[in-house]
């Protein structure tokens, strides 16, 4: 199919909705990837491709069908919008683009998620998230809505006088983010520390240390409030009322409280926190997401619980309690940096709720995080998620920003058919990004890219290997893919691994530094958090007249 022939599209629906995002985003993908035109006809019209509504079929599955012949006719079919969306993504993913023509996918089949939450948590302040203008950041879910993703999990700024100029500013910036998110027909999030509280806090509420693993990995955030102290408590409920007011009327699907990083209380009426403190600030954040949004599902994140080599009782105690009352409570997400906690493993999810995830594919393995191009570690992904994959109804992973999209993508894949290996959705991700053409040399790249990306394990036949796979796909890519961030995140990890691996010292190369400063336009990171933020030279002295924060613990060792 050549540039200059539209592509037709039809949809015959019960529901008036039900085609309208998949047909937006269908247009905006031919229009930039291939410069072909979509042309909606009537219902019952001849068309390349049908989507049609089959309620039959239920839950947020798919079929793709083709017509007899080369040339034949293909319908998505699905019982609503969200598995319209997957279902086209699928197709989609079996096309390609060459630079000059559209190659429409051969793919048939009928597929249906294995998990229900299928989500994606993006904390939108720092990083690409909180830069990216609303169209850019609604155009990326779009992107993710394609992979089956249904659910998106914001942590939105908050402000102390939302009645401000720059507190309105704030407040509109984040119901544009939600709206975006509503637009693409995807589930909203909204994700806190319940104690975790900015502004306003008197030294006396301040929440003392916690029991903490050396070097400390429940986190360094804050300032946290004490919820045993009476002002704690009040101070505490105003601030999480806050957070949760001003969305009525664009709604939430799911409240997740988180406990660790910007929370913890170590007093003796809240530690061990995540049995004590903890529990009475979910069932209280419960109760009033419950309150504003009436349906919305309540997520008690158990993030670092008993992360320590003695536990502290905090699975136990959230069980027991669970056991005893789970009405305020839907789900319990569970994970840790490194391997799965045992607790779930050993003795099921807490209460007997469905168990969803938060891995981590922003963070592991080098910092800033980021700031060399891609991260990919999908054999890391696999390993990890071959400890859980039997019990876990999906879940959020963790991202700071787009350059671990492959990552993102591996895991969503895991998702929807948990017995999908990671090397064959690394493959299909590099030949419908890339190239069919390329697709062998971009997963061998991958493989190193992962063996390398821990500085302590660079051996110059991976980095070598990496550069030189990286530049022969260079050569084969059509224009547009070339061009494209995607790739341009991958390519530039191999420039400056390389740079750095055979010009080592400092100053950095002239190259490397021009590869930096182009990461930090795709990342929009000109001024940006410190640890997203490619350390080219201008950052680097941006930072020094900041006084950027240091970085997390171990980091200099990753």
């Amino acid at each position: 199919m050549t540039t200059r022939t539209p592509f037709s599209v039809s949809a015959q629906a019960r529901d008036p909705g039900f085609a309208e995002s998949a047909i937006r985003i269908l247009t905006r993908v031919l229009g930039d990837r291939a410069g072909i035109p979509v042309q909606r006809v009537l219902p019952g019209a001849a068309a390349d491709l049908l989507l049609i509504q089959r309620p039959g079929m239920g839950g947020e599955g798919y079929a793709v069908e083709r017509g007899a012949g080369a040339g034949g006719r293909v319908t998505v079919a699905a019982a609503g919008s969200l598995g319209l969306l997957a279902g086209v993504g699928k197709w989609l993913r079996s096309s390609h683009f060459d630079g000059t023509a559209f190659h429409p996918g051969t793919w048939s089949g009928a597929s249906s998620p294995r998990a229900t939450v299928r989500g994606m948590y993006l904390p939108c302040r720092g990083n690409w998230y909180g830069y990216a203008t609303t169209d850019e950041f609604q155009c990326y879910v779009e992107d993710l809505a394609l992979w089956g993703i249904n659910t998106i999990c914001c942590y939105l700024p908050e402000t102390a006088d939302p009645d401000s100029p720059d507190g309105a500013r704030i407040v509109e910036r984040n119901r544009a983010l939600l709206r975006a998110v509503r637009e693409v027909g995807l589930r909203t999030a909204l994700i806190r520390e319940p104690n975790m509280v900015h502004t306003g806090v008197p030294a006396e509420v301040l929440a003392p240390p916690f029991r903490d693993t050396d070097p400390p990995r429940r986190g360094t955030g804050g300032p946290r409030v004490c919820p045993s102290h009476p002002d704690g408590w009040k101070l505490i409920l105003r601030s999480m009322e806050q957070y949760l007011d001003g969305y009525e009327d664009i709604g939430l699907d799911y409240v997740v409280a988180f406990p660790y990083d910007g929370g913890g209380c170590g007093c003796p009426g809240c530690w061990p926190w995540g049995a004590r403190g903890y529990l009475r600030l979910c069932k209280e954040l419960s109760r009033l997401a419950r309150a504003r949004h009436p349906g919305c599902k309540f997520v008690v994140g158990t993030w670092c619980f008993d992360v320590c080599e003695t536990p502290d009782g905090e699975f136990e105690g959230l069980d027991r309690e669970l056991r005893r009352d789970r009405s305020w409570a839907d789900y319990i997400m569970a994970d840790a940096h490194e391997d799965f906690p045992r607790y779930p493993l050993e003795h099921g999810s807490p209460g007997g709720l469905p168990l969803i995830t938060f891995p981590e594919i922003s963070m592991w393995g080098r910092f800033p995080w980021g700031g060399f191009g891609a991260n990919p570690f999908p054999a890391r992904l696999q390993r990890l998620w071959n400890q859980v994959s039997r019990l876990c109804d999906g879940g959020f992973p963790y991202s700071e920003g787009i350059y671990e999209d492959l990552n993102k993508f591996v895991v969503s894949q895991f998702y929807w058919d948990a017995e999908r290996p990671a090397a064959d959705s690394v493959r299909e991700y590099a030949a419908y990004e890339f190239s069919p053409a390329v697709a062998d040399a971009v997963s061998l790249a991958v493989q190193r890219f992962e063996a390398t990306l821990p500085r302590a394990t660079w051996r110059g036949e991976d980095i070598e290997q990496a550069w030189a796979l990286c530049q022969q796909a260079d050569r084969q890519l059509p224009p547009g893919a070339r061009e494209a961030w995607r790739w341009r995140v991958l390519y530039l990890r191999g420039l400056i691994d390389h740079e750095l691996f055979t010009h080592p010292g400092q100053p950095h190369s002239e190259p490397c530094d021009q590869a930096f400063e182009e990461l930090t336009r795709i990342y929009h990171a000109e001024t940006g958090w410190g640890p997203v933020s490619p350390r080219s030279r201008r950052c680097l002295e941006r930072l020094r007249q900041q006084a950027a924060p240091p970085p997390p613990p171990g980091a200099e060792n990753r």
